[in-house]
This record gives structure tokens, sequence and C-alpha cells, in this order.
């Protein structure tokens, strides 16, 4: 089990399709994530992890960490200290993603002598590579997904394999290796919280101004903050957060029963969409199908 908490938004329009597969290897956990439509994927990273991760299929035009678009041929994630994730995935991508414990794989680089390594670990979180390079990180982490261990053992080894790889990674010497420094802007900080509070708070019937006021904030800065990182307003956005939520719920009968709801009006009301006609339109835009088929196929 990975064990992180994530609420997942989908971006662009239409039905989503994907992929999502899972391997532990002892110190490393990997994941894999195909997915059709562009997705934001915002939640809690903990205080001892850290990621080495990377898109694999060329498709990383709209990928984005923290709002900050990732570099081409680039590894992304392994910033220490950071206690939350926010990252963009672009549509018709696959993206490789490792986790492991920070102080673990400090104490990995110390005994390997580059123990230097850790402070440009606390100020980057991303390091550009050369393709060559790129190219076989992702082929690596595909052939251990598609390669069955059976033994513990087994497994342990794969993971120590993994640090070698990301230590030589690291330390590559070429032309193109640069580690990136990893800065927020207080509106890129900005949107991230909204996000965070909709998803929290998303029931609540407040205005723009109203949402300015919680967040501390003019309605220019909300204004200009998600129309640069998500090309959206941030009522909208807001919207899509609700429709992201009533999604969930009608895929998840635990969570109807849990909240006592039973129809898609039900459902629809419960997260503030009063108008019946509007909001069947708006989910039809997003998820290309109508709420009522979104049930009918948990049901059936």
């Amino acid at each position: 089990m990975v064990g992180k908490q994530f609420d997942a938004l989908q971006l662009s329009t239409g039905a989503l399709s994907g992929r999502f597969a899972l391997a532990n290897f002892g110190p490393v956990v990997l994941l894999k994530i195909s997915t059709s439509q562009r997705l934001l994927l915002n939640g809690d990273r903990g205080p001892d992890c850290i990621s080495f991760s990377l898109e694999a299929s060329g498709q990383a035009d709209d990928h984005k960490v923290f709002s900050i678009p990732v570099a081409a041929y680039s590894v992304n994630g392994f910033r220490q200290g950071m206690l939350e994730s926010h990252f963009e995935l672009s549509a018709n991508s696959t993206t490789y993603l490792t986790i492991t414990s920070c102080q673990r794989f400090n104490a990995y680089l110390e005994r390997s002598g580059l123990d230097c390594l850790i402070e440009q670990m606390q100020t980057s979180n991303a390091l550009q590579i050369a393709p060559q390079m790129h190219q076989h990180l992702a082929q690596e982490f595909e052939r251990l997904m598609q390669t069955p261990l059976a033994t513990a053992t087994q497994r342990q080894q794969a993971g120590h394999r993994l640090y070698t790889l990301f230590r030589t990674c690291l330390r590559h010497n070429s032309a193109e290796a640069c580690f990136i420094p990893f800065a927020t802007s207080p509106r890129q900080k900005l949107v991230h919280e909204l996000i965070s509070w909709g998803f929290i708070n998303g029931r609540e019937e407040l205005n723009l101004d109203e949402v300015s006021q919680t967040l501390y904030a003019s309605r220019r800065t909300l204004i200009q903050g998600t129309k640069e990182a998500l090309d959206l307003g941030p009522m909208e956005l807001l919207k899509r957060i609700r429709l992201q939520q009533v999604n969930g719920m009608l895929r998840s009968e635990e969570l109807r029963h849990a909240a006592g709801l039973h129809t898609v009006t039900e459902v629809a009301q419960h997260f503030g969409f009063r108008s019946r006609g509007h909001f069947a339109k708006a989910y039809h835009q997003l998820f290309a199908e109508s709420p009522s088929t979104t049930l009918s196929q948990v049901l059936s």
C-alpha cells in the first residue's frame, strides 16, 4: 500500500480511460499511471517521502508540478522536506512515479560517499537528463512492472537496483544533466490552496468575492492564478471539483450509503447543484456521459 491520500480532478473534457498499476520493491514503491485525459492529483506526500518520477510516452506538454511545467527529459519529485503533492498529468500520457523514504535514501547516499547530493536534493525538485538516460529509466521501470517477483528477497534486490539507478541518474555527468531549482510563486501557492479548499468545502455556496475573502486573496489574483495554471476561472474550477465529487460518489455505493444518498438528484444536491438541467449538462460536458449512466454502470 502507498498510504497516501489524493484527490483527483479531470481537467480536460471527454470520457476518461486509463490504467493504474502498483508494484512494491521493498524500499521503493513503483506506480504507473496512464490516462486519456488531463488530470490533476492533489494530496498528501508525508514527512519522509521523495519520488523519482518521469513521463514516458513523450506526451508531457501539460505535465506540471505545483503549476510549474516540467522540463523535457526530466526526473521530478525528489525535493526533500515537501509535505504535499500537487501535479498535473497530460492527456494520453504514461507516467511512472517511484516513492521511497527520504531518510533511507539519504543514508544510502552517505554510505556511497555522495552526501554532497543531499544538498542538491534539498533545493531542487527536478533534474534534466540526457534523452538516453531518460529512456533507460523508463524502460527499467516498465521491465520491473512486467516482471513478477515471487519472493521478498527478490523485491528487496529490485529496490536496491532502483536505488543504484537513482544514484547514477543524480550524479550523471553530461552536457544535458542539470538540477532545476524549485520555487513556487505566491500565486501558484494560492491555486493549490484553492483546490485543497474546494475539495474540503465544495458544498459551500460562495461567490467569488466570498471565496477571495476566505483565502485572503483578491479577485484578480485568484482569476489570474487559475487562468495561468489551469486555463480555468476560479468558479469554474470549483464547479469542476464538485462535479468530480459527484462522479466519485455515483461510482461508489459505499460513499452513497455513508452519506445516506441514493439517487442522482440527491447526490447532485448534496454537492450544491440545485438546477437539474444545468447540472446534467455540465456533467455530460466534462465526463461525456450522463450522471444516470455513471450510476447505472455501477448498479448493473
